[in-house]
């Protein structure tokens, strides 16, 4: 396999739209949740990516609304009632959302 050349669709690594495929097709969800002693958390369900990209899909949402977090499994969790505002940078990042 060349370096190059992206295994998923075969065109060459700066022209890949592998990633940009995978934000466009997944549905996520944003819900409001309440844990312990009524602290509400806001819960983004549904992303089907690496391990990796969740927790820098975390780290980045955690930056942009400077907040507490994690982002584990498909699923980010962050401290507080954000929903608006995960759901207008998710769909700045090209995420479809619901």
């Amino acid at each position: 396999m060349i370096a190059g050349i992206c295994a998923t669709c075969g065109l060459p690594k700066e022209l890949c739209v592998c990633e940009d495929l995978g934000r466009e097709t997944t549905q996520l969800s944003v819900d409001l949740d309440t844990r312990r002693y009524g602290k509400a958390v806001t819960v983004v369900h549904g992303l089907e990516a690496s391990p990796d990209e969740a927790e820098k899909l975390a780290r980045d949402l955690k930056k942009g609304l400077a907040t507490g977090g994690s982002g584990k499994g498909g699923v980010i969790v962050l401290q507080g009632d954000h929903r608006k505002d995960v759901v207008r940078l998710l769909q700045e990042k090209g995420y479809r959302v619901r």
